[in-house]
């Protein structure tokens, strides 16, 4: 059995908390989220209150703490459209939406020292003690070639920050055979991309195909793992983000727009890409790119759509990005500003109920684990 299995110690570097009584955890959860839900909305015309980079760094635990009832909620249910069989990831409406809630779980054990979120995914992972996780990568290598572009390249490239979380915070290798097999499934899905030459229709692609997001995320874990073969082919598929002629198609511009329909701001998250791959050596390359004065994006208050939902977290993760590129503070301020804004939004990411609008549907199954991620940027992560 592994380790955490049967003891679940916070890591070195976090506050040991006492573990809540079960009955507890679950009264606290209900009474968060009824609580959130009747939070007044901030003003649509309201600008955002603006707060130092110091007090955003004291805030990122209080952050988390708000977005975990979402994902806390969402992960444990079995309602999942696409993968309701799955052994594992069956919560969250969609299987990608149940890894990311996972990760989540994983993040927040990290940082808050809070054994419960830990045990909440070992009830998942392992109930009665014996792991799930083998049956998980038979069911998925069983699904190969009929995986849909929502499991690969975009839950896959989930799957490995999920991985990389789960090694980094408990030591547990157990979905390591799992995670070199998406990673080589995300590797094949952008050989295909060179082969078809239809690189660019994913790239200005703005929801789960995206090609920067899924390659920033099959970077990561080449870095993480140091396979020199995964990184050259993540380098040799950073070429058709350096098109010229996405220039004219994408410039920066177009990821300021408060009616945007996507998740994904491609044209910011091409740039991104490129950063994360091509690291220093890309810097004057992202510059060249960017307006003279720091682009500013100000909060989306009104989603067009329940995709658009997740746009302030996701424009965010790219700002930051820029920020590590650029070394413009404008970038990171901006990043904290949308973060902060919606967070403090809870009728943005959270609902309890399975229908309506926002809702279960739109926006609780999956938005708050993007702000999860969004806001582990800036612990280096």
């Amino acid at each position: 059995m592994p380790n955490h299995y049967r003891s679940r110690r916070p890591r070195k570097g976090t506050t040991s908390v006492r573990r809540p009584q079960r009955a507890l955890l679950g009264m606290f959860l209900v009474l968060a989220t009824i609580a959130a839900s009747f939070m007044p909305a901030a003003s649509a015309g309201a600008a955002p209150k603006r707060s130092t980079w110091a007090a955003f760094l004291e805030d990122r635990v209080k952050l988390y703490e708000e977005l975990a009832p979402a994902f806390v909620s969402c992960f444990k249910r079995r309602d999942s459209l696409i993968d309701p069989l799955s052994p594992i990831f069956h919560g969250c409406l969609d299987w990608h939406s149940a890894v990311h809630a996972a990760y989540s779980h994983h993040v927040l054990y990290r940082r808050t020292g809070d054994e419960t979120y830990l045990d909440l995914v070992h009830d998942q992972f392992a109930p009665a003690g014996v792991s799930l996780v083998p049956a998980e990568e038979v069911y998925e290598r069983a699904k190969g070639a009929d995986l849909p572009l929502t499991e690969n390249p975009y839950g896959f490239g989930w799957f490995l920050i999920l991985a990389r979380e789960r090694e980094t915070s408990t030591d547990e290798k157990d979905l390591r055979s799992m995670a070199d097999y998406a990673a080589s499934q995300m590797g094949s899905w952008f050989e295909t991309r060179a082969a078809r030459g239809d690189a660019q229709r994913f790239i200005l692609n703005t929801a789960h195909p995206n090609y920067s997001w899924s390659l920033i995320n099959l970077d990561i874990w080449a870095r993480y793992t140091k396979d020199k073969e995964l990184l050259a082919a993540t380098r040799k598929a950073s070429e058709p983000l350096l098109d010229e002629s996405l220039d004219g198609l994408c410039p920066v511009k177009n990821d300021t727009n408060p009616k945007a329909t996507g998740f994904q701001p491609a044209c910011l998250m091409r740039l991104a890409a490129v950063f994360q791959v091509r690291g220093a050596a890309a810097t004057s390359w992202v510059a060249e790119r960017l307006p003279k004065k720091a682009l500013y994006i100000p909060p989306i208050t009104e989603p067009s759509n329940c995709h658009a939902g997740g746009l302030n977290f996701t424009r965010a993760f790219a700002l930051y990005q820029l920020y590590r590129s650029t070394g413009n503070t404008a970038y990171r301020d901006n990043y904290a500003e949308l973060i902060r804004y919606h967070v403090g939004r809870p009728d943005l990411y959270i609902d309890e109920s399975y229908l309506g609008d926002p809702g279960y549907m739109c926006y609780s199954h999956w938005v708050a684990q993007v702000g999860v991620r969004a806001i582990s940027l800036s612990y280096g992560d």
